[in-house]
């Protein structure tokens, strides 16, 4: 009857906290200190399985003694009898195997399984509670290799310690007791030779390190790399330069190449001086144990014993030198993984202030903000008070701080002096879930996923009625245009909505941020990058959209922002004017300034449309 064998859990172990040391060894030793009786029973039943390694030598000297004794004329007695019993006890103990063998495989693979699954999940979860600080830092295509490559790293090595390292150690350790129980003189000469092949390692393990570092180096330039090439091919395409792209990526791929035969090239070398070195002392081996037979000290099937001993010692001793390469790389990989994970860039709600309701009242005091290696403040002593239901204008030119001030309202940036507020209550005291849970944003450029417009509207909420679907889409201004789709609410979204317009894609990132009822809602330039009529489609679903709610809008075309209840003027990092339009067109200040030079251009098609709506 086959083994049949059950997983009584699919739970995924928790692994955040193996990483809080930022060292590579404590990871590993807690890995096995989360699975110890389960690593514990694998060593018992590696030894069980693998004792015919140890037995089947013993009884084959026994047999052979034996036979030389008959032949030689010394042995006295029967020897069917001990032939028998050597026989069966080789049977029995190959025979177990079958089913220790499998218990073993089943418990080591299950262990090691869910410790790839808990790293992988650890390194998921962490990405998501790191700040948007973090993610602007480290680029998508050094964290898509870390996750990719170095977790499958991580993985190899934990194969390698588990079922090579461990279990040669063990089979070198028990070999090695038997020659000593059997005979000192031998174990002495495996002691003097055996550390020939540690010699060996030693002499390329510092080359090893540094072909593994270059080589994963090389490796996560390239994914930035090739991730900057896809994001450039419209642009490519419509410069036609497509072969300076391929010149670039070849220059990468190039040195990731000689980066990859440097590593080759050193286990290459490394591997065959550790087989040729094990070999030679194998001989030399046999050739010492002759001469010991030949002087009697030892039968002849003895010669068979030791060389057999010797041979697993030396093997098992070859195999853990063999798993340096892989331990190198895995460790490196440790270590790349350790970026991540032992950031403190994270956004923690640990003792926060769970909001149960939101009015949207939000306040800005003495508000500063730097960004990182940067030698200036990009917002300097803001302040803004905003009453729940008022709907705010952010207005400046390129770099005035308009997005880092809806980012720092978000939560995803963090003064460096001052504080935001947000119902009167710290925004870094608040659950930052709880209160995103509560606002929307409607970014630039909408970010829409494969699947259907109802999957793409009602992302991440768990329920919601027909009517909160059509009253969404209502608002929005969708409802016609996702009336006329082939299949409706349920056609397929190509990614990035290829088989849409942007206005139609920016609609329906409006209805994703309607159907949530927010108290918040954010614009950020959601209209810039759109035609005239789409434009227009856009701005009456912001007007529908933004009533009762607190809003911010950020924008550069005056259509957008008539009006609102208050208009700010923003000019590095400082608010240079506020007011309503009226207000602050009869300042005759910047804002103003502003005005008179779109009034000198042609007028905007989107800006007629929207002026004729507004007109009775």
């Amino acid at each position: 009857m086959p083994f049949k064998y059950e997983e009584k859990s699919a739970k995924i172990p928790d692994f955040d906290h193996l990483f809080k040391t930022g060292k590579k060894a404590p990871i590993l030793h807690q890995i096995y200190r989360s699975n110890r009786w389960q690593f514990l029973l694998s060593i018992l039943l590696y030894v069980i399985k693998d004792s015919p390694v140890y037995v089947i030598p013993i009884c084959t000297a026994n047999l052979l003694n034996i036979a030389a004794g008959v032949i030689a004329g010394s042995w006295t007695g029967d020897y069917l009898t001990p032939i028998l019993i050597n026989s069966i006890i080789i049977v029995v103990f190959l025979l177990q195997n079958i089913l220790t063998h499998t218990l073993y495989a089943r418990l080591t693979d299950n262990m090691l399984r869910n410790a790839s699954a808990g790293l992988r999940e650890a390194v998921v979860r962490k990405l998501q509670h790191l700040s948007i600080t973090f993610h602007n830092e480290m680029e998508s295509g050094a964290v898509e290799s870390k996750f990719l490559r170095d977790i499958d790293n991580t993985e190899n090595y934990l194969n390698s310690v588990v079922k090579s390292l461990v279990p040669s150690a063990i089979t070198a350790c028990i070999a090695a007791g038997i020659a000593i129980y059997t005979s000192p003189l031998i174990s002495l000469f495996f002691l003097v030779i055996i550390p020939l092949n540690v010699f060996v390692s030693w002499l390329f393990r510092k080359k090893i390190r540094k072909n593994s570092l270059e080589y994963r180096l090389s490796v996560e330039n390239l994914s930035r790399k090739f991730t900057s090439m896809m994001e450039m091919i419209p642009v490519t395409k419509a410069h036609g330069l497509e072969d300076n792209e391929i010149s670039a990526m070849d220059k990468e791929v190039i040195e990731v190449r000689s980066k990859g035969l440097g590593v080759d090239f050193a286990n290459a070398l490394f591997g065959s001086s550790i087989w040729v070195l094990g070999n030679l002392l194998g001989f030399s081996c046999v050739i010492f144990c002759v001469f010991l037979a030949i002087s009697g000290k030892i039968g002849i099937g003895d010669v068979v014993l030791y060389q057999s001993l010797f041979s697993n010692i030396n093997n098992n001793i070859g195999n853990i030198i063999n798993q340096l390469p892989n331990l190198a790389t895995g460790r490196e990989s440790l270590n790349s993984l350790s970026e991540i994970m032992s950031s403190e860039e994270i956004e923690d709600d640990k003792d926060k202030i769970h909001l149960e309701t939101l009015k949207g009242d939000v306040e800005l005091s003495h508000v500063f903000f730097l960004y990182k290696d940067s030698g200036k403040d990009a917002i300097s002593d803001f302040s803004l008070k905003v009453a729940s239901g008022q709907c705010i204008a952010l207005v400046g030119p390129s770099g005035s701080g308009k997005t880092t001030i809806v980012n720092l309202i978000i939560g995803l940036l963090k003064p460096t002096e001052g504080e935001v507020l947000i119902d009167e209550t710290n925004l870094n005291d608040l659950s930052l879930k709880d209160f995103r849970r509560r606002l929307s944003v409607v970014p630039q450029n909408p970010v829409l996923f494969k699947g259907t417009v109802r999957e793409n509207i009602t992302y991440g909420l768990d329920r919601y009625s027909e009517d909160d679907l059509a009253r969404a889409l209502k608002i929005s201004n969708a409802e016609d245009f996702v009336s006329k789709l082939p299949h409706g609410l349920d056609t397929i979204i190509e990614e990035n909505g290829a088989n849409l317009s942007g206005g139609q894609k920016q609609r329906i990132t409006i209805a994703r941020a309607i159907i949530r009822d927010p108290k918040i809602i954010i614009f950020d330039e959601a209209t810039s990058a759109l035609d005239a009529i789409s434009e227009f489609q856009v701005q009456t679903a912001i007007s529908s959209s933004i009533q009762g709610r607190t809003t911010f809008i950020v924008a550069h075309r005056i259509s957008t922002i008539k009006n609102a209840d208050l208009i700010v003027f923003l000019e590095n990092g400082t608010i240079q004017e506020e007011g309503t339009y009226e207000e602050l067109l009869a300042k005759k200040g910047k804002f103003y300034e502003m005005q008179r030079l779109v009034d000198q251009t042609p007028a905007a098609p989107s800006d007629f449309l929207i002026e004729k709506s507004l007109t009775p």
